[in-house]
């Protein structure tokens, strides 16, 4: 009998328990002392023995363990990109290595980072232990980062386990199968999740009320076969197949020769290829790779493989591996939603036919129900988080009515994660109906108005919103009043967007305007930084120049070509609440027409990959300048009242064709603008100017005459572009003016006063008072 010794790193995580891990196993232990850790390891190991008759040799010989400071860059993670902490995080990082004696090189455990590699010359430890650990977390939110730190000092043991050289070799794991498998995990994660990170998650990855199409994936799953799992966004596609390659490995354990389960990506499969042609070879490597372990891999982001690789499908990573799928020695398991699928299935037919297809719907009312009872249920026992009745009644009503482009449960489990975490930050320890109401409306942008059934709309407040923003505009006021009535009313057509509305009128009269006002009273209510989630953003209206689309081809612009979305699909994606402005919609090919008409009317959008983007979310603003020709002028006209704009109307019907105009909810008319809305502009921009921070700094403040508001008036119109040239007027004439007073003996707290003289603008400074 020879003795087999296992390195063993141990942590008090707090009074009552000590967590050991076992160095070159996948076993872990969490226990009331230190010794109670080495004897259920011990007896672990040496059960394992006497069933198989052997226990895998360890990895390293002498032991030894040693704690790294490392600095870390941390990031927030949005839909608008990742935002690095200004100053490095330090981690501490427990190391323990050693060398193997009998096969010659050495390695490194980061036990606490589920991480390990191979080195050769010990002065190179360090640098690597710094490069795994920045690999690793680099780039991590800090929320997630917590899991990574070690709660106290932690120390090495060992545990000696007696090995019977008489066992059978058969039964060793051979190396090869270990060097394979550890050359798959440069490209692949290994499943089920093994190390520190195992459990440590802040929410449980499990399938609620999913139970037997766990099982049926399982079997299939252990029957060796290929799988492609059908179902919309939100409905736990990707939860399930994780639950059941668990439960496929704990089936399969007892093998002679289990199988192995990995997860991996398309990009990451061929990431390191470098030249033209590479990416086959490393595709090639992949699949003996896992041929030799036997192994079942998820590819998680499974359209993508018939995106990447080639110009089209016939060229892609997905055409490539066709072969080895047919001949059985590749095995792959995917995810997909029925629009995914049906695109996938036309470009490669093929493909999609190695696989058996199962679908998964989207859970009924009461499931969803009872899988976020469970979810509360598990906040309140893990994280000490009591999630109230009434604010899991509100989430799921808010849900249900205002997130049309996810379902149920993910989106619920989703949004009450975030509840949950933010009560975690808050040291609160609950989570209540006004603290979910203020998280959707900050994830939203939707103010509380809309979503309070308690708290109606003041018509005097809404009707005063519009008309500072919009000066002698008094029927486009009317028209966005009704807009915002019939939503908070729940009157509008859920199968469609919010509004499809189509802002006709001269150039420079306040359509763009409009458009901002519109976002700024249905979406200005987010986070003002986009951390709040999906449609959270600092500016919710997104504005594209038709103009830039006055041919066919340039349509790939909009939805996307291959592995790249278009700026339209893109950012709805990105922010499903927003106001999407089409400027001079009349400039576009007519075949963006057709292209709008599914988004008009349906509110969704399929874009080159089959993805369908909802817009169900969003106001759809066009504007026109069609039928201003009827018009003295473009921009100006004299104190009279707002005509019908009969003539307006009929030119739009002519240019747009009647299945497009159909669809479209209203026509806003604009007029020109009278006298008395310029200068109303040109008060409104003036007094702007007193909010720049150099004046704020100082304390100082401006008056201005009338007569200079007559003057930037006059100078800031211009009949061919309306009130447009009028914030150039104010930099030009006034602010200028005002920045050489602001280098003169100006005390702080001034006023300045702005005023007229001999045709040009003059500044005096007055006492402050």
């Amino acid at each position: 009998m020879a003795t087999l010794s296992y390195p063993l790193v141990c942590w008090q995580l707090d009074d009552t328990s000590v967590c050991g891990i076992l160095l070159g196993t996948d076993y872990q232990v969490i226990e009331r002392s230190a010794r109670r850790v080495k004897a259920a390891l011990a007896e672990t190991l040496q059960r394992e023995r006497e069933r198989d008759g052997y226990v895998p040799e360890p990895d390293i010989d002498d032991a030894r363990l040693k704690l790294v400071h490392v600095s870390v860059s941390l990031a927030h993670r949005t839909d608008k990109g990742n935002f690095p902490e200004p100053r490095a995080t330090d981690f501490h990082v427990a190391a323990v290595f050693g060398q193997n004696e009998e096969d010659g090189y050495a390695k490194c455990y980061l036990p606490w980072l589920d991480q390990s590699f191979y080195y050769y010359d010990d002065a190179q430890l360090q640098v690597l232990i710094e490069h795994y650990t920045r690999e690793c977390l680099d780039g991590v939110s800090p929320e997630a980062a917590q899991r990574y730190l070690m709660p106290s000092a932690p120390w090495l043991d060992q545990i000696d386990v007696r090995r019977d050289d008489r066992a059978s070799s058969r039964q060793q794991v051979p190396r090869h199968l270990r060097e394979t498998c550890e050359q798959l995990q440069a490209v692949a994660d290994r499943l089920p999740e093994t190390g520190a990170r195992r459990g440590l998650h802040v929410f449980p990855e499990v399938a609620w009320e999913q139970g037997a199409l766990v099982d049926e994936i399982a079997a299939r799953l252990a029957r060796r076969g290929n799988l492609l799992l059908v179902g919309e966004p939100g409905v736990g596609k990707s939860v399930v197949i994780l639950e059941a390659i668990r439960k496929a490995h704990r089936l399969t354990t007892g093998h002679d020769a289990p199988p192995t389960f990995w997860r991996s990506h398309a990009e990451r499969l061929i990431g390191r290829a470098k030249y033209l042609g590479e990416w086959q070879a490393l595709c090639d490597q992949t699949v003996q790779w896992l041929d030799l372990a036997d192994g079942l891999l998820w590819v998680t982001d499974f359209v993508n493989l018939l995106q990447i690789g080639g110009q089209s499908a016939e060229d892609s990573m997905a055409a490539y591996l066709l072969p080895a799928l047919r001949r059985g020695t590749l095995r792959l398991v995917g995810e997909a939603n029925p629009s995914e699928l049906e695109t996938a299935r036309q470009r490669l037919p093929g493909f999609i036919d190695c696989f058996e297809t199962l679908r998964l719907p989207e859970m009924d009312n009461l499931r969803a129900r009872r899988v976020l009872e469970l979810f509360a249920g598990h906040a309140k026992g893990a994280l000490s988080v009591d999630i109230e009745r009434q604010a899991l009644d509100t989430g799921y009503r808010l849900l249900q009515r205002y997130v049309r482009y996810e379902r149920f449960p993910g989106k619920a489990v989703r949004f009450f994660g975030d509840c949950v975490r933010e009560a975690l930050a808050a040291q609160s320890g609950v989570v209540t109906e006004t603290a979910a109401i203020a998280h959707f409306a900050k994830s939203t942008g939707l103010p509380e108005t809309f979503l309070r059934d308690d708290q109606p709309l003041d018509e005097a407040q809404v009707h005063a919103f519009f008309a500072q923003k919009l000066f002698g505009q008094d029927t486009a006021v009317g028209h966005l009043k009704d807009v915002v009535y019939l939503f908070k009313a729940g009157l509008n057509d859920p199968a469609k967007p919010i509004a499809t509305l189509l802002f006709a009128g001269p150039t420079g009269v306040g359509k763009t305007a409009a458009a901002k006002a519109l976002a700024r009273y249905f979406f200005g209510a987010g986070d003002t930084h986009g951390a709040g989630g999906p449609g959270a953003a600092a500016d919710p209206l997104f504005r594209i120049d038709m103009s830039e689309f006055q041919h066919a081809f340039q349509i790939a612009r909009l939805i996307g070509t291959g592995a790249r979305p278009g700026k339209l699909v893109e950012h709805v994606r990105q922010q499903p609440f927003s106001v999407v402005l089409l400027d001079e919609i009349e400039k576009a090919d007519p075949s963006v027409f057709d292209l709008l008409l599914t988004v008009l009317d349906e509110g969704r959008l399929r874009d080159s990959r089959g993805r369908m983007t909802d817009f169900r979310s969003t106001v759809i603003v066009m504007t026109t300048n069609l039928g201003v020709r009827h018009g003295a002028s473009l921009g100006f006209a004299q104190e009279t009242p707002e005509g019908g704009g009969d003539s307006t109307i009929h030119d739009i019907r002519q240019f747009f064709r009647p299945e497009f105009f159909n669809r479209i909810d209203r026509v806003v008319p604009f007029a020109p603008l009278t006298r008395t809305a310029i200068e109303a502009i040109a008060v409104q921009e003036l007094q702007a100017i007193a909010q720049r921070e150099g004046l704020v700094r100082r304390g100082v403040r401006l008056a201005f005459s009338p007569a200079l508001v007559a003057f930037v008036a006059d100078k800031g119109f211009s009949p061919a572009y309306g009130a447009r040239p009028l914030q150039r007027a104010v930099e030009q004439l006034v602010v200028a003016a005002v920045a050489r007073t602001m280098f003169g003996p100006v005390a702080d707290g001034a006023l300045l006063e702005v005023d007229m003289q001999d045709g040009a603008v003059v500044v005096r400074p007055e006492p402050a008072g």
